[in-house]
């Protein structure tokens, strides 16, 4: 199951804003009241531990720009 799909998208720019401000994964966790893993899951999709690569994820986000292509498929692997 893809936990992201499950997620709102409110919910998922929270986890991945507060991961690229260096929260710790077990923080935002209980911040949002889901498990670490969950957390970790959707941190990852967006770049996670890289905070810049975090940054622009909701830099882009917010800004409503498209990801490039090849961070697009580097997010897919």
């Amino acid at each position: 199951m893809n936990i992201t799909a499950t997620v709102d998208t409110a919910t998922t720019n929270m986890i991945v804003t507060m991961l690229a401000e260096g929260s710790p994964v077990w923080f935002v966790a209980g911040m949002v009241k889901m498990r670490n893993h969950d957390v970790y899951l959707i941190g990852r999709a967006a770049g996670y531990p890289d905070k810049a690569q975090l940054r622009r994820a909701v830099w882009a986000q917010k800004n409503r720009t498209r990801v490039p292509q090849a961070q697009a498929q580097a997010l897919a692997a």
